[in-house]
């Protein structure tokens, strides 16, 4: 009677592991030759698709502020206030800076003439205002006083028809454009007047 051999487990597990191993070779194999992503692809996002990212800058003192500033700011442009000057002096500046002139033709006798000076040329503020929108002149006419005026005098206030105290006149020497208005009713009034023929006037 034939003695029954058992065969050990083992010798069975051999084959199967052989398989194993075989197969992960193979895909081992593809995985390494499989082409890699284009190179504009990033996990599945084309790079051009992704958000921008700005890495913030360190101020000094390492807190973090914002990205710099394509171009610097721009300086604000300086006011230039002018002075109470003769008339000669007046046409020179405003060659240099292209400021128009504003001429005051006032008398010492004339009511309104002093409420002008004081309520508004006086004014620290409103006066400021009157001196960086124009050169200002004062012109005081003598007529009453000394019976006529030097010719100089006499001669602006035939060219700008000046008749009735104050009289204020605004132009531009370079243009020759000029804007004239007689009277005074308030300080309000007549410094926005000023400010307006300065810019109508350029």
């Amino acid at each position: 009677m034939a003695e029954n051999q058992s065969i050990s487990p083992w010798w069975l597990l051999l084959p199967a592991a052989l398989v194993v191993i075989c197969v992960a070779g193979v895909v081992a194999d593809k995985t390494a030759n499989a082409p890699s992503p284009p190179p504009n692809v990033t996990a599945g996002i084309p790079v051009e698709e992704a958000p921008e990212v700005t890495a913030p800058r360190k101020a000094r003192g390492g807190n973090e502020t914002g990205p710099e500033p394509s171009e610097p700011p721009k300086p604000e442009a300086k006011e230039i206030v002018s002075q109470w000057t003769t008339l000669e002096s007046a046409l020179s500046e405003s060659r240099g800076n292209g400021k128009p002139v504003m001429i005051d033709f006032s008398a010492e006798w004339c009511g309104p003439c002093r409420r002008l000076k004081g309520e508004l040329f006086d004014d620290l503020t409103a006066g400021r205002a009157v001196q960086t929108a124009v050169i200002p002149v004062s012109i005081v006419d003598r007529r009453r006083e000394d019976g006529q005026n030097p010719p100089d005098i006499e001669g602006l206030q035939t060219r700008f028809q000046v008749d009735a105290f104050p009289t204020l006149v605004v132009f531009n020497p370079e243009t020759g454009k000029s804007m004239k208005t007689q009277g005074f009713g308030d300080a309000e009034r007549t410094l926005q007047w000023i400010t307006a023929a300065a810019q109508a006037v350029r």
